[in-house]
Parts: C-alpha cells; sequence; structure tokens
C-alpha cells in the first residue's frame, strides 16, 4: 500500500512540476553527451573540418527539439526531431563547424508554443 501511494505521489509530483518548466529550462534536459572533429560524415563533401555533436533526452517526456549546429560561414545547420522520447538520442553536425550550437525545445503536446524558423535562427544569431 506504502508503495503505491509513494508512486502516487511521485507521478502527481512530476506533472506538477513539470507545468512550471518553461521551454528555455525544457531545453536543458536536451543534454550533449559526445562531440567529434574530422570523422567521415556522408553529408558532406571532406571530412576536415566536420563537426558532429551528439544529444540525448533526458527529461521524463517527450519533446519536440530544433538543433542548430553553427558553420563556419556563420550560418546555422539545423536539425528538427519531433516527439523526442525519453532517452533517445540525436546527432547534428556542420560540415565546417565552429564548435557552437544552441538547442530550442518544447513540450511535444504543446501546440501554443513552436520551435523558430532555419531564417529566424539565421537572422538573429547569424553573421
Amino acid at each position: 500500500m506504502k508503495k503505491i501511494f509513494f508512486l502516487t505521489a511521485y507521478i502527481i509530483g512530476i506533472i506538477f512540476i513539470s507545468s512550471f518548466i518553461s521551454n528555455d529550462d525544457l531545453a536543458n534536459f536536451v543534454v550533449k553527451y559526445k562531440s567529434e572533429w574530422g570523422k567521415t560524415c556522408l553529408q558532406c563533401i571532406e571530412s576536415k573540418g566536420t563537426y558532429r555533436v551528439y544529444f540525448k533526452n533526458t527529461y521524463s517526456d517527450k519533446l519536440d527539439i530544433k538543433i542548430g549546429v553553427q558553420e563556419k560561414d556563420k550560418k546555422w545547420r539545423t536539425f528538427q526531431r519531433l516527439n523526442f522520447s525519453p532517452n533517445d538520442t540525436v546527432v547534428a553536425y556542420a560540415c565546417k563547424g565552429t564548435g557552437k550550437y544552441m538547442i530550442w525545445a518544447k513540450a511535444s503536446d504543446d501546440s501554443s508554443t513552436e520551435l523558430p524558423k532555419d531564417a529566424e535562427i539565421n537572422l538573429q544569431y547569424g553573421k
């Protein structure tokens, strides 16, 4: 009986806390766990200067995310993943990278918030 009570209290606590987490805070749950320079990338012409960065969803629920990885020309190569499940991973890259990246996130069930468009990202954070 105690186990059921604590499990119920835990679930209610998670739901209560998650209702107060902003989308900016949700990006903190998309955690970089690895990066690589100069590895072969099938999408890039040459491997010299490639930057790959690996992320994991550490949040307890699904997220919609957008990741931008900056190229040497200061433009952002973007990657979007919808319904990014807990503990799932994703790889983003730049063919001639600077090592900089940005993450935007929102709860997958949040239809009132939109992830930024590529043009907005490049206008605001580019050159």
